[in-house]
């Protein structure tokens, strides 16, 4: 066996690869703190906009509380 990074032959230990799989809490810090800096909180398209934007930033998998509060912010009159 060789190693994959200098092809030594000469190793000592062996590595295996591993996998690091955050918790659900540490994936609700994934937005940068300048994130918002430009929303307009009394736009109602910019509101939406950032909100169409996080849930692209979390894979387009949004819950349905989500997709309510949305169309609620986009639509008040329904």
């Amino acid at each position: 066996m060789t190693c994959n990074g200098c092809n030594a032959s000469d190793l000592t230990r062996l590595v295996s690869g591993f996998a690091f799989h955050r918790s659900w809490g540490d994936s609700l810090n994934w937005m940068p703190d300048n994130a918002a800096a430009d929303l307009d909180d009394s736009h109602i398209g910019s509101i939406d906009g950032h909100m169409g934007r996080m849930g692209d930033a979390m894979g387009g998998q949004v819950t349905p509380d989500f997709q309510e509060h949305r169309h609620e912010i986009t639509h008040p009159d329904s």
